[in-house]
């Protein structure tokens, strides 16, 4: 499907559907932005941030005001003027829903184009993805973007605009991606000034310019303090714009005025319904230590009274309460931290790390310790996750999991039956679209994408969410009506802590604590190796041998963590093919040298077990890996490692041999030897033309290394032991695959296959990375 096609099909069914929704459930935001269209059309500019007729009075920034005058006066212009009466009590009619409704599906309009300019225009969206992939990542984000459940809820159902609001942010984006700094950062500062909540993003503009936009450098000083002083005025131009009316006509209290509103502090640390953040835990700990204690009798505390579901100020029960300032103060170290560490992975990375995970780190910061956090602001968290991970498909299952958790989260704005069954389909259908699209982009198999650990804690909220929704009032009546959403609350803050955790321990795992940490697992793992404590079917005869396997690996020359893995499996001896077998993988581990196995080892052995399962009468009785067995620095390289893992004998089969390896894995003191057995070897393999046997490389014993063939620049046929066979029996079977002179057919055929699907697949013309 072309660009225009999707961007017109998808809006058409998106804008028919929020139609649908016109008739449905609205909340207290409904009355709240039909009060403050009243407002602003009705009292002068001055008493906007004064009038308190009604409870829901103006508390958003001027250009939000401004917007909702603009929508006033587009009433009154159709004749709607029931929508602007200033009222104590709410105002309901069916014209007045229609009209807010339209209101928000006609921003809803906006946001959609915006989505569709930033997924197929913006260049760093595919810089770094495969070019047979583009496309679908394209449609991809596009997609993901326009239905993203969590806006479907909030504002067509709900009611707000909260698509409209995004859509400046992802603008903003946009402009990063082009270098417009300045641009985006004008349009950042006007978001400011429609809905403040989007300061959750500040301090990761704020650290990506400082890489980004300044060039820390002595010699150009002035130049930076020219770019300082350009970003300063884009970004106070808005502000300028928005409350310099409010300064002329009322003076500085005027600006106190909507400062006092837009910065409440008596509201109280959590929401009514706690969002799942690090407070939702702290108040259930508390809650435990109070009931423990009070129940020993240990002590005098006050009975909580956060779990009463309003929003008001209180005093936790034993642990010490917390304050606004406390919060801020736990923000910051928290952006500043994670921030810090994506300045420095910039400076050492070839790729420089994307703004949009500057923007989750930011807004997640802000979201897990802010104060007063709602539970719709995890909207701030989803939209760049879920850019990023079209970026990087390595984070794919991060987003597929925090998109489940913002759907668990969401649940309870939504509690009238009708509505109940409607969140429930927005969020299954969101979920199946968003596992479609992210798996026609990538090919990566179901496993990859749903790890049980996060289907397992889905499966957990599925039952909490739905005891609360139909058993709960049911068993207990009215008896404890805060306890299941206690429960939800709790639950969805371990799940978002988890995948704070995790996207910190994947975006940093590169560094020095991940390969201190992936070498000691990998030398553990070797040691267990080395004393067979792995269980293998050990082969030691060829007639144990009926099916031989060759597995290789081939990477994207764009993104060399997205891979096919391809096994070929061979009849033995009779040398007949039976079937070659491929699926795409990631990467997710760093490559360390003299450490493949970490990056390589477990991906190839699950793909190799999950072919097995679904093909059993291809089981092969000796797999041929493309590299070394136990001739290794440490006796167990690559296949070695397959072997053990699958439980099927391995053999290594090198196609180079690098001397620097060589000398590490014999010693440095043997150099000379080294280099005289490799020129009589030479001598031997002239031209690589074929010589009856093999050639043990016996500079040290035992011999763990057999040559087959050997050309002038270290290539050749190089057979090691893996696991769970002799180096006779390696030899043997290695040489009798070696048809075209250069290397072994199993491993040749799943090679040219992986390299076929690469080329057809992720990069065109281009061959693999070696």
């Amino acid at each position: 499907m072309g660009e225009i096609p999707c961007i017109l099909s998808i809006g058409a069914i998106l804008i028919a559907f929020k139609c649908l929704l016109i008739p449905s459930y609205t909340s207290t935001d409904f009355e709240v932005h039909r009060n403050w269209m009243a407002v602003t059309w009705n009292r002068p500019l001055k008493a906007w941030y004064t009038e308190s007729t009604s409870e829901w009075t103006l508390d958003y920034p001027p250009f939000f005001a401004y917007f909702e005058w603009a929508l006033a006066y587009v009433a009154h212009t159709i004749g709607f003027d029931e929508c602007l009466q200033i009222s104590m009590t709410p105002i309901m009619s069916p014209r007045i829903l229609v009209f807010q409704r339209l209101s928000v599906i006609a921003t809803d309009i906006f946001y959609i184009a915006i989505c569709a300019l930033y997924a197929f225009k913006s260049p760093r969206l595919v810089a770094g993805i495969p070019k047979k992939m583009r496309k679908n990542a394209q449609e991809a984000c596009f997609i993901l973007l326009a239905t993203l459940q969590a806006l479907l809820i909030c504002d067509s159902v709900h009611f707000q605009y909260n698509s409209m609001l995004t859509a400046f942010f992802i603008l903003s984006m946009y402009f990063i991606d082009f270098g417009m700094f300045l641009l985006a950062a004008l349009t950042f500062s006007v978001l400011l000034n429609f809905k403040h909540i989007y300061v959750y993003y500040a301090l990761g503009y704020v650290f990506f310019y400082l890489v980004n936009y300044f060039e820390f450098s002595v010699a150009k000083f002035l130049r930076n303090f020219s770019k300082a002083i350009s970003l300063a005025i884009f970004l106070l131009l808005p502000f300028a714009f928005s409350i310099f009316p409010f300064f002329h006509v009322a003076g500085a209290e005027g600006l106190q005025n909507i400062a006092t509103r837009l910065f409440p502090v008596s509201r109280g640390l959590t929401h009514a319904f706690w969002a799942p953040n690090f407070w939702a835990l702290y108040n259930f700990a508390d809650l435990i230590l109070y009931r423990v204690l009070s129940n020993l009798n240990i002590g005098k505390f006050e009975a909580p009274t956060y779990t009463s579901g309003l929003v008001q100020e209180y005093s936790h029960s034993v642990l010490p309460s917390v304050n606004p300032i406390g919060t801020l103060f736990l923000v910051v170290i928290a952006s500043v931290i994670v921030l810090t560490g994506l300045v420095i992975r910039w400076r050492k990375d070839s790729r420089p790390v994307d703004f949009s995970l500057f923007a989750v780190f930011s807004a997640l910061s802000f979201f897990y310790f802010g104060y007063h956090v709602h539970e719709k602001a995890i909207i701030l968290i989803t939209v760049p996750m879920t850019i990023f991970a079209i970026k990087d498909p390595k984070y794919h299952s991060h987003l597929i999991h925090l998109s489940c958790v913002a759907s668990f989260s969401l649940f309870p704005l939504l509690f009238t039956p009708f509505e109940v069954l409607l969140k429930y389909a927005i969020c299954v259908a969101y979920f199946f679209i968003q596992l479609t699209f992210l798996k026609r982009y990538t090919r990566m198999p179901l496993g990859d994408l749903l790890p049980w650990r996060h289907v397992a804690s889905w499966a957990g909220l599925a039952i909490v969410e739905i005891y609360n929704t139909f058993l709960h009032k049911w068993l207990l009546s009215d008896r404890l009506p805060f306890a299941p959403l206690m429960v939800i609350s709790v639950l969805t803050s371990i799940e978002l802590t988890s995948f704070f955790g995790s996207l910190i321990w994947t975006t940093f795992a590169d560094g020095i604590i991940e390969i201190s940490w992936q070498k000691a697992t990998c030398r553990l793992r070797e040691q267990l190796i080395r004393d067979m404590t792995y269980s293998v079917q050990t082969v030691e005869d060829e007639q144990d041998v009926q099916i031989v396997a060759g597995v290789d690996t081939s990477a994207s020359s764009s993104n060399p963590d997205m891979v096919y893995v391809s096994v070929s499996f061979w009849k033995y001896p009779g040398l007949q093919h039976l079937a070659t077998i491929s699926d795409t993988r990631i990467l997710r581990l760093p490559y360390i040298p003299q450490y493949l196995a970490v990056r390589e080892a477990e991906v190839v052995a699950d793909f190799v077990r999950t072919v097995i399962a679904e093909r059993p009468e291809l089981r092969p009785d000796v797999i041929l890996c493309d590299g070394f067995g136990r001739f290794h620095s440490r006796s167990c390289g690559m296949a070695c490692h397959v072997g053990a893992l699958t439980g099927i004998p391995s053999i290594g089969i090198a196609k180079n041999l690098a001397l620097h390896d060589v000398y590490e894995t014999v010693g440095i003191d043997k150099k000379s030897k080294v280099d005289q057995f490799v020129d009589s070897c030479r001598e031997i393999y002239k031209s690589n033309k074929p010589v009856p046997g093999f050639i043990p490389f016996d500079i040290v014993e035992p011999v763990k290394l057999n040559i087959l063939r050997m050309g002038g620049s270290m290539s050749g046929v190089f057979v090691s032991a893996g696991y769970g066979i002799d180096l006779d029996l390696a030899t043997t079977i290695s040489s009798k695959f070696l048809l075209n002179n250069t290397t072994c057919e199993p491993i040749r055929a799943a090679d040219l296959e992986s390299r076929r699907l690469v080329r057809e697949n992720f990069d065109g013309n281009r061959d693999k990375i070696e």
